[in-house]
């Protein structure tokens, strides 16, 4: 069946055609001002494109605003520039400025992982030739934010029922990353409703929201909710979490373009075998209380945190992961955030290296390594595994479901089992559900830094026993370690404390062996 690709009298239609044609699709190319509809009718087409062009999308429109109107929920539609603003305005929205202009200037954007966007990373370049955008204050009620800037201009949209989706940008110049993968993702669409395409568009499984929406009162009164766009564009950022992920999104972005340093390359290097060999997490945590201890420790490398500032700005991470290997840690955490938490990757590398060196008199294995990090998509945890971690963590709170079942997966196809971290009792839910081996409760609350060192215990009569349960964060003595004791709970992760100790042998074994009174 038939691509029909509706041209706006514009030159990038060609570069279009092209990479609909390289997709697999079979595209016929008109003016869409020298066809009728009645003619598109007669081609009986499997999806149609709404090509780039100049002026507004409400002057000379041809027949595109007839074919919006007879194909809605019928077929698959894509627009693409001016395409994506006739969809805008079609369904009630309104396109004017954009605020900045923008014509063959290259910037990145984020999106919601679906639709077109699905298995396409974050903050990749694309390409822009626009000077209008859809106004987020107009933004139709039947239309959702599929992309957007930095600064919270609209880059694409997408129908909440029907498959008809677009972008702003252009993804067809050569320019933008991505773009063939997006024109497969668009032509392996069916029918004209994404119920006829399961998992394709999953709210639950959105991997970010249109920053520039907010949640408000309904008019209508009562205590119902109902979305609308934010009269300053962008929400401002309240959360120390939501600050950390968008800076760790654009830092992750940069180390994603260094030449070699792809994640093609990162997989690249795995398959040549340049990544330490890994051990098994949950054995290796399961080995340090067979021998008679209560607990077992992870003991984490921290220099800096953003509720207690510096903690040992100078500290060598090899020599921290060398003196807690030696003291009998089951794990070491090194946290490789390196704005708020001065680490690096480079510091997993070093702890990897010691450790994995170091002779251990009582015969027992080596430390497992966890990457302590911000994850949300898989290029990191393939940079984990190349450095030589044996687990990552995975925090429930900052992904979607679909997000962390894709990450779980990835991580153990790399032989790395990992650590998902919850706060409360839902997002223990959805750990379980997902079947994580090693669990991990937070008792910071990681939005209002809030600690309740009870909350895992509390927690813990939720977990089944070949599961791994680990208090996190809070743990300042071996004192506090002592009420996990005979609570279902195998282990505590420690950091600010022990990286201030200035016994860090005694002070492990004091975790290891607590008792409850």
């Amino acid at each position: 069946m038939t691509t029909v690709l509706l041209d706006a009298y514009d030159s990038f239609t060609f570069n279009l055609y092209q990479y609909l044609r390289k997709a697999g699709a079979d595209v016929q190319v008109y003016r869409n001002d020298k066809i009728t509809l009645d003619e598109v009718k007669a081609l009986n087409p499997r999806n149609i494109v709404l090509s780039p062009g100049p002026g507004h999308p409400r002057e000379d429109p041809g027949i595109c605003y007839d074919v919006l109107e007879h194909y809605q929920g019928k077929i698959p539609i894509l627009g693409v520039c001016l395409g994506q603003q006739m969809m805008y305005e079609h369904f009630g929205g309104t396109v004017g400025y954009a605020g900045e202009i923008q014509h063959g200037k290259t910037g990145t954007i984020t999106h919601d992982g679906q639709g077109i966007y699905r298995g396409i990373d974050q903050l990749f370049p694309v390409t822009r030739y626009h000077s209008l955008a859809g106004d987020p204050l107009t933004l139709p009620a039947c239309l959702e934010v599929n992309s957007w800037t930095p600064n919270g201009i609209i880059m694409g949209v997408r129908h909440t029922k029907y498959t008809l989706e677009g972008v702003q940008y252009h993804p067809e110049s050569i320019l933008s990353e991505n773009g063939l993968e997006m024109f497969r993702n668009f032509l392996r669409l069916e029918g004209g409703t994404w119920d006829a395409n399961p998992g394709v568009r999953d709210v639950d499984g959105m991997a970010n929201h249109y920053p520039g929406l907010q949640m408000v009162r309904s008019p209508e009164g009562g205590d119902s909710l109902v979305v609308q766009p934010s009269q300053h564009g962008v929400i401002p950022v309240t959360d120390i979490l939501t600050r950390i992920f968008r800076q760790r999104q654009r830092d992750v972005a940069e180390q994603k373009a260094v030449p070699g340093r792809s994640l093609a390359d990162l997989t690249r290097l795995l398959e040549l075998g340049t990544a330490p060999e890994p051990i098994d997490f949950v054995q290796r945590l399961r080995e340090a209380t067979a021998g008679g201890s209560k607990l077992a420790v992870l003991a984490e490398i921290k220099r800096a945190s953003p509720s207690k500032g510096d903690i040992c700005a100078n500290a060598v991470a090899a020599e921290h992961g060398l003196r807690y290997a030696c003291a009998g840690a089951a794990a070491i955490s090194v946290l490789t955030e390196p704005t708020w938490f001065k680490g690096s990757i480079d510091d997993l590398r070093d702890v990897r290296n010691i450790v994995g060196t170091a002779k251990y008199s009582d015969g027992r294995s080596r430390p497992a390594v966890l990457r302590k990090e911000f994850v949300f998509e898989k290029y990191q945890i393939a940079e984990a595994r190349v450095a030589g971690a044996d687990s990552v963590l995975l925090i429930v709170k900052m992904l979607s479901k679909a997000q962390l079942r894709v990450l779980i997966a990835y991580s153990r196809s790399l032989r790395m089992e990992p650590l998902v971290e919850v706060n409360d009792s839902d997002e223990m839910a959805v750990a379980l559900e997902l079947g994580a081996r090693v669990i991990g409760v937070n008792n910071r609350n990681l939005r209002t830094f809030d600690v309740d060192i009870n909350n895992t215990k509390d927690l813990a009569g939720a977990v089944p026993e070949d599961v791994i349960l680990i208090a996190l964060s809070g743990i300042v003595s071996p004192a506090d370690a002592a009420i996990y004791a005979d609570s279902g709970v195998s282990a505590v992760l420690v950091g600010e404390a022990l990286m201030r100790a200035e016994d860090k042998d005694a002070f492990v074994k004091g975790l290891q062996n607590a008792v409850s009174n």
